[in-house]
């Protein structure tokens, strides 16, 4: 069984910063392979974030590698909203999990139940609200 989890910037951006593989962290806590669901807008910032010449860009360059390695889905979404309530509004609705760094972000998820992952720490990916348990296969 592989589960979805919906990845934001802020998460993708941080674990390869600290150089913490998120997708093995993942795997890990749900004892389960996992397919990242990117939202468009989100690939579409990352590679924004690539063109630079700063250190958060070779950190952007590098993730689109490892994104392109994963087993990852790019979800288009037509919808000219915020980002955040965008990803929170599809998390709801597909009933995915949501990794995310933002705070705000994680607390809204927190409010409707949706299971958090977030790095914790220098290296290690934590889950909050909602009932990840339900996720993990026995």
């Amino acid at each position: 069984m592989t589960i979805k989890v919906i990845v934001d910037t802020s998460f993708l951006l941080e674990c390869v910063r600290r150089r913490v593989d998120f997708v093995d962290g993942l795997e890990r806590i749900l004892n389960s392979r996992v397919e990242l669901v990117v939202l468009k807008p989100v690939y579409e910032e990352i590679k924004r974030i690539s063109k630079g010449s700063d250190e958060r860009s070779r950190y952007a360059r590098l993730l689109l590698q490892l994104l392109a390695k994963a087993r990852t889905h790019i979800l288009k979404t037509d919808v000219k909203v915020d980002v955040d309530d965008l990803l929170l509004d599809i998390a709801a609705k597909m009933k995915l999990p949501v990794a995310t760094n933002d705070s705000s972000l994680r607390r809204k998820l927190r409010r409707q139940g949706i299971p958090v992952f977030y790095l914790r720490g220098l290296s290690k990916i934590e889950v909050d609200g909602g009932d990840y348990l339900g996720l993990v296969r026995e």
